[in-house]
């Protein structure tokens, strides 16, 4: 399976699916990431313009998957204490979560626990030399992230789940595809590259239901392979 989507797959993907697009405030705040001495006051600032996602920050930053040892009352704290690339990827998953909803609970459980695994994935990272902290939890967060969208787009889609998730004889996708023409790994693969994800993010969720993904070295970068096998162990411990 090659690292590039093939034009036509794309099209088929995105037939009838709309993309949320990238929001505003994460343009700036990686404007500003990208400078030279890239300023937190100002990233806090970006931040803090949103009372909505301020909110959403503190509660996720003050919960007990980042270990901090005194609650945090401030977006300006949080870049402070977390360092302003895991303050950007926090806002980058509330963002998400915002453009991706629907109406129903079904929607609101999974992403309380795409956020439970996120947090848990970051806390495994950190124990790993090097770990890739930040980016384990923005990959927990985006990887599943086609869910939610396929929900939206057809009724039938939870029936899909549930004959994919018991299908021990077929891949996840290839059951997906057989019912929707498409499948979540790869509308996730091109919601992270809409949103300018880092590769091996966008690598690791178009190929985590792969089997051929640790088997095959040529198919899946060892940054990629890392996300993936963190996430799972995040997912078994959620």
């Amino acid at each position: 399976m090659s690292k590039t989507i093939a034009a036509d797959v794309i099209e088929k993907t995105l037939k009838g699916i709309a993309i949320p697009s990238r929001p505003q405030v994460l343009l700036q705040i990686e404007s500003e990431l990208r400078k030279d001495d890239p300023d937190p006051r100002i990233v806090a600032r970006l931040i803090e313009a949103d009372v909505g996602l301020t909110a959403a920050v503190l509660k996720t930053v003050n919960s007990p998957f980042f270990g901090l040892a005194k609650r945090t009352s401030s977006a300006a704290q949080a870049v402070t204490i977390l360092g302003m690339r895991t303050a950007t990827q926090i806002v980058t998953g509330l963002i998400l979560r915002k453009a991706v909803t629907g109406q129903g609970r079904t929607l609101e459980e999974f992403w309380d626990r795409a956020e439970q695994v996120a947090g848990i994935a970051s806390r495994i990272a950190q124990t790993i030399p090097r770990g890739p902290r930040d980016d384990a939890y923005c990959f927990a967060l985006f990887h599943d992230v086609g869910i939610p969208i396929l929900t939206q787009k057809f009724p039938d889609y939870p029936q899909t789940l549930l004959l994919a998730e018991n299908s021990g004889d077929r891949p996840f996708a290839g059951v997906e595809r057989e019912r929707h023409a498409t499948d979540h790994a790869t509308l996730g693969y091109l919601v992270a590259k809409g949103w300018f994800l880092p590769e091996a993010i966008c690598e690791g969720i178009l190929y985590h239901h792969d089997p051929a993904a640790f088997t095959d070295r040529e198919v899946t970068s060892s940054q990629a392979l890392t996300l993936i096998a963190i996430n799972a162990a995040g997912r078994i411990f959620s």
